[in-house]
């Protein structure tokens, strides 16, 4: 009967060798699993980071762009006014002249003052 207690206390044994074996390997599979999820997180949370700075840069960009073209219209609005009066001033200046034309062929004449 010893053999028989030494055969189920080698048995116990070797379960236990079996058993911390597979508690080792299931600890190891526990372990790398969460490095895993560790490092999902931390490239979640480095792609969000990535995102909002993206979006900052393109929030800055369309403001710049919103500025230039403000800028670029003002010019444009300044240009187009001195096109303006620079036509007015030579049509004013012509219908003067084509005025003065006429009274000169009904042989009247009119006051210019000079200084």
């Amino acid at each position: 009967m010893a053999s028989a207690k030494e055969k189920t206390g080698t048995d116990s044994n070797i379960i236990t060798r079996e058993q911390l074996l597979k508690e080792e390997e299931m600890l190891a599979k526990a372990q790398a699993y969460a490095k895993l999820l560790r490092s999902w997180e931390r490239g979640k949370a480095m792609a969000l980071e990535l995102a909002k700075q993206e979006d900052r840069c393109l929030e800055r960009a369309r403001k710049r762009e919103q500025a230039e073209m403000k800028e670029e219209v003002y010019h444009d609005n300044k240009q187009l006014r001195m096109v303006r009066r620079a036509a007015l001033r030579h049509r004013l200046s012509f219908e003067h002249l084509q005025y003065q034309l006429e009274l000169n062929h009904l042989g009247k004449s009119f006051f210019t003052e000079r200084l």
